[in-house]
């Protein structure tokens, strides 16, 4: 596998992973908070609260902050290693094999999330696997 391919696959799954988990990690908030207290948390939010949920960690799992964290991170150590065994060091094996990780562990998370929240109905039944919180936290 090529440099360049190795590239675009990386880039691909970090950023179709950073899409799709967020949007799960919203409608886990959105099924925890009503509208009212969601509005309230959302205002003056900024974008290091946004990027590391700092304003909703009571509300979202620790097992879904965790992967979101990994996936945060694993992309773009990656991403340099392949450049770096490539240009530095000339190794050509290793570089297509973490590509290939990096998709592997994509698939994987999404297969499970998919097994543990999938409905014949419309809408995430998210109260199947978490607890629901009323309201606003206390202070």
């Amino acid at each position: 596998m090529s440099l360049e391919r190795q590239i675009l696959l990386v880039m691909l799954c970090y950023l179709l992973s950073f899409f799709y988990i967020r949007m799960f990690i919203w409608g886990v908030i959105g099924y925890q908070l009503n509208n009212s207290a969601l509005k309230k948390r959302r205002k003056g939010l900024t974008f290091k609260e946004w990027l590391f949920y700092s304003r909703y960690r009571e509300e979202i799992p620790k097992v879904l902050i965790a992967v979101y964290m990994v996936m945060l991170l694993i992309h773009p150590i990656v991403l340099i290693t392949c450049v770096v065994l490539y240009f530095l060091l000339g190794m050509n094996e290793v570089g297509p094999m973490l590509a290939k990780g990096v998709s592997l562990f994509f698939f994987g998370w999404r297969l499970i999330y998919f097994l543990m929240f999938w409905s014949p109905r419309p809408g995430i039944p998210f109260g199947r696997w978490i607890k629901k919180k009323r309201g606003n936290r206390k202070r």
